[in-house]
């Protein structure tokens, strides 16, 4: 059972990004209580539990997210099915991912000195549930439920701000009690999504079947370099950092991070809007002002995530210092430079984030997980090489350079595959114009209901 969607492509790239305005502010709060409440040293060792628990998480469970959804878009398999098998994926690699690492926690490994060994036990709890939040994710944007998908979205974000408040300000947790922060806000968002499928999609809990998991981590397994390597990128240089610079430097960084990587929420709304519809093949010529097919249904995308994200980062540059200073405090002041060679590998990755979309949607994984697999190497090799010259910098230095190889190869074999121009994948276009008319007419009445 699959609810139908009416709604143009234009109106799903609309909806996803308008409902993210709330997410971004959200987190953009949680970001400040964070920064004010652990000030860098604290905020490092939680930027590192953090990537500790997404990077094991992601190494861990191939296919459950993207490889499930893949075939839920294709309808070869069952929602319940694919959540079974989705499921199954993430506590068999929770359960692989704590025999790795205890033992490494336990014996005092560099890493895992920048924060207390119960921050890290709790880092280990987040993972399966961190998984399996994403898993819910995936399977509410495969089946095109991106209005469900914006409110969890804003509820788990809204439940974090609150848990933050009462474990970090309130209690005095300190980096365990953020973490168990997102635990709670991810657990209700996992039963609110699972809530929405069982009701309106005909979800039910079933024992997976071997047939179904085996397909899911065949398609996993292909896409698992690109998926691990993508999630890695934006947050190798912390994982880096953890083994060569102080907490405070670390959490001067991932402030900085966490500032430009809001910018993407752009790209992502867009990209999960766009891989379901791209995936089955419909392309209505009244929101592409008649112009037909995938590549420039992508195209058209690409260009305007470019735009839109561009200003993005030239409106942030521009109010950086009291940015920084209204949201972190005068001690992240020192992060202001990691802005600015930061934001060009912001702006690549949001362009690769579309033209992988492309490329899963056809089946073709490992052109992603081999561009992105490049664009790490060119990171940790840049970032090793540069830190004892330049210190944090490096890091941000390198997180540019790897996404902007990233993006090339994906542009050059996007050009190759579909035989586009490169002004007409690039170049802003008034058919843009019309495409995004077009999506905020179909929304407009959408939004006028929901507030009636």
């Amino acid at each position: 059972m699959t609810p139908k969607s009416h709604r143009s492509g234009g109106a799903d790239v609309a909806l996803a990004f308008a409902t993210r305005v709330g997410v971004v502010l959200l987190g953009l709060l949680v970001q400040a209580m964070l920064a004010r409440a652990l000030l860098p040293e604290g905020r490092g060792g939680y930027a590192v539990c953090l990537v500790f628990a997404t990077a094991l998480g992601m190494l861990c469970t191939p296919g459950a997210q993207q490889g499930a959804q893949q075939f839920v878009m294709t309808r070869e398999v069952t929602t319940s099915d694919a959540v079974a098998c989705a499921l199954a994926i993430v506590l068999l690699g929770g359960g692989l991912a704590a025999a790795l690492s205890l033992p490494l926690i336990a014996g005092g490994f560099p890493y895992f000195q920048k924060a207390t060994p119960t921050a890290f036990l709790v880092a280990l709890v987040l993972l399966p549930v961190m998984a399996f939040a994403l898993v819910v994710e995936h399977q509410l944007a495969a089946l095109r439920r991106f209005d469900r998908l914006a409110l969890a979205s804003l509820l788990r974000m809204t439940l974090n701000v609150a848990a933050v408040v009462v474990l970090v300000w309130v209690c005095g947790f300190g980096v365990p009690g953020a973490l168990w922060a997102l635990v709670c806000a991810d657990t209700v968002m996992i039963v609110a999504c699972l809530w929405d499928l069982r009701r309106h999609c005909g979800l039910v809990f079933k024992t997976p079947r071997w047939t179904d998991m085996r397909r899911i981590l065949g398609y996993g397994l292909r896409y698992h370099v690109a998926r691990t390597a993508e999630g890695l990128g934006p947050h190798i240089g912390i994982l880096l950092l953890g083994l060569l610079a102080s907490d405070a430097e670390i959490g001067l960084f991932a402030a900085a991070s966490a500032l430009m990587l809001g910018i993407l929420l752009i790209s992502n709304s867009v990209g999960n809007a766009l891989l379901p519809r791209i995936a089955i093949g419909k392309f209505p010529k009244a929101v592409l002002g008649g112009i037909e097919g995938r590549p420039a249904l992508v195209a058209t995308c690409l260009r305007l995530v470019g735009v839109t994200t561009a200003c993005a980062l030239v409106a942030i540059l521009a109010v950086g210092g009291p940015l920084v200073r209204f949201l972190f405090s005068d001690a992240f002041l020192p992060s202001l430079p990691l802005l600015w060679l930061i934001a060009p590998g912001m702006f690549a990755v949001a362009c690769a984030g579309i033209l992988s979309t492309y490329f899963k949607a056809v089946n073709r994984p490992g052109v992603c997980s081999w561009a992105q697999l490049a664009a790490l190497s060119v990171e940790v090799v840049a970032l090793v090489v540069l830190f004892r010259w330049f210190g944090i910098a490096a890091a941000a230095g390198a997180v540019a350079l790897g996404a902007s190889c990233r993006c090339a190869i994906l542009a050059l074999l996007f050009r190759k595959a579909t035989a586009l121009s490169w002004r007409r994948t690039w170049l802003p276009q008034m058919a843009d114009f019309r495409f995004s008319l077009a999506a905020a007419r179909t929304l407009a009445p959408r939004l006028r209901g929901k507030a009636a």
